[in-house]
């Protein structure tokens, strides 16, 4: 019976994170001294400027670090960090250079202030067609940063703090993981004003908390708390509002350490389960480029430039 009781313990703390002695074991391992990643080191953030359409960015902030992380914000405080079609588009701009700028390896999502990450789509500019831009065409782009999202082969971290709600929920679920404040709300309020994601925002939902608390949390409307949220599975941890970027930054710097081809093939790899064919195509397409700097590969490429027959056999074993 004793034996059985230190079995639970030891697996309650392994699931728990462990106490401050087991802890201390790991912090003595050669490999956790290799690898240290000093916490407290500051991070020092420059402004970048992009135009979209002829416009510099007006409704989100878009910041890099030296040391390759790069922090898109939500910048919308009057309205919660609703977002609105430009929202969308500008936080697609920023994902799109900061996947094709090769010194950024890690990127931060997150929202101005403290009261709100997201709360979903500005109802103010809600039509029929979908939410109403400046130029008064109705548009439904959000799913178009979902797609973002999933597929851009640098882990993305949301960082939480406020409400994350109805649409500003399913960014975050989309994002590889979430840093939480405790100050955090999440939840889904969709059908309380006639709305619901049936795409990502339940299969996502579903395959992170189960079906039956996915459908509690749609169905109901109801809220949570950071605590419960982590409880349930949709954040990886949960730390005081004023450890919140420390914290989020502290594990950027700590996948800036591995290697980024493996952590976009892992990204590609977990998510092709739930993406179908597109999910594969992004999966082929890394091995396509492994393939590329493969001997088999170059002796292709080489044989075409020198207009002479390839020679394969010298890779049959």
């Amino acid at each position: 019976m004793d034996r059985a009781r230190r079995r639970v313990g030891q697996t309650k703390r392994h699931l728990l994170g462990g106490d401050d002695s087991s802890r201390r074991v790991i912090e003595e391992t050669s490999y956790y001294k290799r690898h240290y990643v000093d916490r407290d080191a500051p991070v020092h953030w420059r402004r970048v400027s992009l135009e979209l359409r002829g416009e510099s960015l007006c409704e989100t902030i878009y910041e890099k670090s030296d040391e390759g992380i790069a922090k898109i914000t939500i910048n919308r405080p009057e309205r919660r960090n609703a977002f609105t079609p430009r929202t969308i588009l500008e936080l697609i701009c920023c994902l799109e250079d900061a996947k094709e700028d090769a010194r950024v390896a890690a990127i931060i999502l997150a929202g101005s202030g403290t009261e709100a990450f997201c709360s979903g789509g500005d109802q103010g500019v809600r039509d029929v067609g979908g939410y109403v831009g400046k130029d008064g065409v109705p548009r439904l782009n959000f799913l178009d940063l979902q797609v973002v999202l999933r597929r851009i082969p640098k882990p993305v971290i949301a960082m939480v703090a406020g409400h994350a709600v109805g649409g500003g929920h399913i960014i975050h679920m989309l994002c590889d993981m979430t840093v939480s404040a405790d100050n955090a709300i999440y939840g889904q309020t969709g059908p309380k004003v006639g709305s619901f994601d049936a795409g990502w925002g339940c299969s996502v939902m579903a395959r992170l908390i189960g079906p039956k608390k996915a459908k509690e949390m749609w169905f109901l409307c109801k809220l949570y708390t950071a605590q419960e949220a982590y409880e349930m599975g949709l954040v990886n941890k949960v730390v005081p509002l004023a450890e919140l970027e420390k914290e989020t930054v502290h594990w950027c710097r700590q996948m800036l350490a591995n290697s980024p081809l493996a952590l976009s093939i892992l990204k590609a790899s977990m998510n092709a389960v739930d993406d179908g064919h597109a999910g594969v195509q992004q999966l082929g397409g890394f091995a396509t480029k492994m393939f590329y700097s493969h001997e088999q590969g170059l002796e292709g490429l080489t044989a075409f430039k020198a207009k002479r027959k390839p020679d394969f056999d010298q890779f049959r074993k």
